[in-house]
């Protein structure tokens, strides 16, 4: 019995080795009286009166030997432990004695604490970084779209189209795409829509449709060279603005769906897997930066802006912000496909190479697929929020 209960340890020993043994190294774990596990490496301890499990490990691909064998890794451990320990109030004095940002949550603090140290640490000991592929600039996204208040099977339509631009370089923002859009299925906005998001009747009255709001915010792009000469990545708050929104609004006005919109930066999940915390909303992510929302919240040019200052201090924090969600391509019917990624979805045969230049694939995330109740339920409470 209790070689039983010891199980799970030793399955938990051999992987934490996965990544320190070198290819067809042998690891043996000792099992003695009391469940106690202790590791032989390379030993074989033949003949030994203790009950023994022996577990053939092969070395990661693409992990190198000794790429953590630098005794500056060791250094930042100990760094890291007495940083966990640190409480808040000693975590707040020493960001501001290394003028530091010090406002957000302890868990967001220790997180920008790690990330000062760990560069400037590698930076001290030469020890190279691989060089990511990463955007220049970031194209933050939230549209705005005609709804109804306890109405799930509405047809929305897109009435506001909002750009910002980030230089993630300079990390500021270095331009702003603007415009509304004049709806056909249900021209008339409801009550409950005027309110929400603040948009009246004579904007989108004035405005032109959403093909010709498309094509000049297109041509905005092609005014700062992205695609071009500037690489760049579409950010939004959650999957929804192009998956749902951008992809329906296509096929309302049967004009191709943009290549440059079939893959995003999600930054609910880039958020959570940096800061190692639950995805949350756009207000509970400031405030556990230590901001605040600035302007009207549900209109797209103010929540872009506060989505782009999220971003910008992501960015300022050592977050490496990369493309997490992609949308399906189907090559037979050379067109982008709206389809919802669930654990147990194929992940197809392209790499991910492959799937960054043809979009051919359902959208892969490097965190695994979102959970899809956790999103639907945020759907459907984007049209039923209470007035504020």
């Amino acid at each position: 019995m209790e070689i039983l209960k010891a199980i799970p340890l030793i399955f938990f020993i051999s992987k934490t080795w996965l990544q320190l043994v070198p290819k067809e190294k042998i690891i043996y774990v000792r099992m003695s009286s009391g469940s106690k596990v202790s590791v032989d490496e390379g030993v074989d301890p033949e003949g030994s009166s203790s009950s023994l499990t022996s577990v053939k490990v092969h070395r990661l691909k693409g992990i190198k030997d000794g790429q953590y064998s630098n005794p500056v890794f060791k250094k930042l451990s100990v760094i890291n432990g007495e940083i966990n320990r640190m409480p808040r109030e000693e975590l707040i004095a020493k960001l501001g004695e290394l003028k530091l940002d010090s406002r957000g949550v302890t868990d967001v603090l220790k997180k920008r604490l790690k990330t000062y140290y760990r560069e400037k640490k590698l930076t001290k000991a030469h020890v190279p970084t691989p060089k990511k592929s990463l955007p220049e600039f970031l194209m933050v996204i939230d549209f705005e779209a005609t709804c109804e208040e306890n109405n799930d099977n509405y047809d929305h339509e897109i009435i506001e189209f909002p750009v910002i631009l980030v230089c993630l370089e300079s990390k500021q923002v270095v331009d702003e795409f603007h415009s509304y859009c004049k709806p056909r299925i249900n021209p008339q906005l409801s009550e409950f829509c005027v309110q929400l998001t603040g948009i009246t009747q004579d904007k989108v009255d004035s405005a032109e449709e959403f093909p010709k709001v498309l094509r000049r915010m297109e041509d905005w792009m092609k005014s700062h060279e992205l695609g071009a000469k500037n690489k760049f990545a579409v950010l939004t708050d959650g999957p929804w603005d192009m998956s749902r929104f951008m992809y329906h609004q296509c096929r309302q006005n049967k004009i191709t769906y943009p290549r440059w919109g079939g893959k995003w930066i999600n930054l609910r999940k880039a958020y959570s897997n940096f800061y190692q915390c639950r995805r949350t909303k756009l207000n509970d992510m400031l405030e556990n930066l230590g901001m605040t929302f600035e302007g009207h919240l549900h209109s797209g040019l103010d929540d872009s802006r506060n989505i782009a200052r999220i971003a910008i201090r992501l960015a300022e924090d050592g977050c490496e912000l990369k493309v997490n969600e992609y949308l399906h391509y189907d090559r037979n019917e050379n067109a982008f496909k709206s389809k919802h990624i669930t654990p147990d979805s194929p992940k197809g045969s392209t790499s991910e190479e492959e799937l960054n230049q043809s979009m051919d694939g359902l959208h892969l995330t490097n965190d695994g697929a979102a959970n899809e109740t956790e999103e639907v339920d945020d759907l459907l409470e984007y049209y039923r929020i209470q007035r504020s």
